[in-house]
């Protein structure tokens, strides 16, 4: 793999100039397109993922699964849109994780690898918890196969379905919680990164975690706490997304920090 696509220092290749002279590539270009790509797709990201939480937001009555079954088959085709755009969020969240590996590996090649595999974690249960939402629609959906489940089975059983869908979802969450934790320390120790998107993206990885964890525990207070605490993943996601898409990274500084985590890890 290239040294730029893995966040390596840079090794010169020199090339041949009038006079017999050789110089280095100009790698300030690869480097700022990575960081701008990254926050490119971790916008699409916000996108498409603040789109499936609204398509897929006011299906579930607590506590009655008659009128959860009839909201459901209501608004199918939107609920299944919401899975897709999931879906996607995850395709590009896996480009985010790598690119910011990449970008992040000078930092701390170590905590940079251990972010990405929470990425990936992540992502990876996001999807499972994806797929259970559209198991609902099968139960409900009138298949010959399915005529020996009652009714009223049937809808209890999509109810447990999508419970079970948003605990796996703040699972996912965990980890990616997790994982903006270490990657705001990474940036905020950077020096090519400002100080303070750092801070706020472990702030907001934090809120993650706390709002996974207390729905697990406690999932009234949990319900209860998110809308308060959530806003700052959104925050320090949304704020660094801005800042690569904008200004990249500081390149001499990359490039210094790059230089001597391959002298530390040749």
């Amino acid at each position: 793999m290239q040294d730029m696509a893995i966040g390596a220092a840079p090794r010169p290749h020199a090339a041949p100039v009038a006079g017999g002279a050789a110089r280095a590539p100009d790698t300030a270009a690869p480097v700022r397109m990575q960081a701008r790509a990254a926050g490119a797709l971790w916008l699409g990201v916000v996108a498409t993922g603040l789109f499936a939480v609204l398509a897929q937001t006011g299906v579930v009555v607590r506590g009655d699964a008659a009128a959860t079954a009839a909201r459901l088959e209501a608004s199918e085709t939107l609920f299944r849109l919401g899975f897709a755009s999931n879906l996607l969020a995850g395709a590009l969240y896996l480009g985010v994780t790598v690119l910011l590996y990449a970008l992040l590996r000078p930092a701390g090649p170590g905590v940079s690898r251990l972010a990405a595999s929470l990425g990936v974690a992540g992502v990876a249960a996001g999807t499972a918890a994806s797929l259970l939402g559209l198991a609902p629609l099968l139960l409900l959906g009138g298949e010959p196969y399915l005529a020996a489940i009652p009714p009223g089975q049937a809808e209890a059983l999509a109810l447990a379905l999508l419970g079970l869908q948003g605990q796996g979802a703040g699972g996912g969450m965990a980890f990616f919680g997790f994982q903006c934790v270490l990657l705001g320390w990474l940036a905020a120790r950077s020096g090519f990164l400002p100080r303070a998107l750092g801070v706020l993206l472990a702030v907001g990885g934090a809120s993650y975690v706390v709002s996974s964890f207390a729905a697990f525990v406690a999932p009234a207070f949990g319900a209860a706490l998110s809308p308060f605490i959530l806003p700052a993943a959104l925050v320090g996601e949304g704020s660094l997304a801005v800042w690569l898409v904008w200004k990249g990274v500081d390149v001499p500084r990359w490039m210094e920090r790059a230089r001597a985590a391959s002298a530390f890890h040749p």
